[in-house]
């Protein structure tokens, strides 16, 4: 990796009279993370690219698009750096991974914890970030929409599916993401999976589904 790739954002620091330990505070992340991140040899982890856009000022997706290699531009800034209040209102969220959750229930998943925006859980209508979950998606049943390794914000606080969209299921005590259509009429539905080579499962009696929640975001794992 490069020493100059985050060149800019040493001088951008040094501008706005920003130091590494106001910067690991602003992305919970350890300082000497910081400091590996400024000198290239690394990058910003997926879960740190909408905290470091927010506390920097940043375009979230050209910041997105620099930060995997996409893109050599370097991000704009959307105006002038304010450091008081931007760390406030952060909560934090859970991360699980799907595919060690046979027999488990989420609360016995997580695998680790990550900060989230309150003000960006608003954005999404969400009114409480504690019904928010990240999954870590496994297999390719739901590709191209959800690959394996990809980021899946899921609002548990939807367990009745009222629409069609995309749900977290327990299927067997297994957990799996898959498209909901709903037959209102008869009370029935499809779970389907967006790779054709896996067919659709009906479901005579959508009260018997047991649903853990609706996907909200798909943040999609770039390797």
């Amino acid at each position: 990796m490069s020493e100059q790739k985050w060149k800019w954002l040493r001088d951008y620091m040094q501008k706005h009279n920003i130091n590494q330990q106001q910067v690991a505070d602003a992305l919970q992340w350890k300082k000497p993370r910081i400091s590996e991140l400024l000198s290239g040899k690394r990058d910003l982890p997926v879960t740190k690219v909408f905290l470091a856009s927010r506390f920097f000022n940043l375009d979230l997706e050209e910041l997105t698009k620099y930060n995997t290699g996409l893109s050599k531009k370097i991000p704009s800034a959307k105006g002038n750096i304010v450091l008081d209040n931007k760390i406030s209102q952060i909560a934090y969220i859970d991360v699980i991974d799907s595919a060690n959750t046979k027999g488990k229930s989420l609360k016995n998943t997580v695998i680790d914890q990550v900060p989230f925006s309150a003000a960006f859980a608003q954005q999404l209508n969400i009114s409480e970030t504690s019904n928010l979950k990240i999954i870590i998606a496994s297999g390719d049943s739901m590709s191209p929409t959800i690959n394996d390794r990809d980021l899946v914000l899921v609002n548990t606080s939807i367990n009745t599916p009222q629409n069609n969209g995309l749900y977290l299921f327990n299927i067997k005590d297994e957990l799996f993401i898959k498209r909901l259509s709903l037959d209102k009429f008869s009370g029935s539905a499809d779970i389907i999976s967006d790779n054709n080579f896996y067919p659709p499962i009906k479901i005579n009696n959508i009260k018997k589904l047991s649903c853990l929640g609706k996907i909200i975001f798909v943040c999609k794992h770039i390797a």
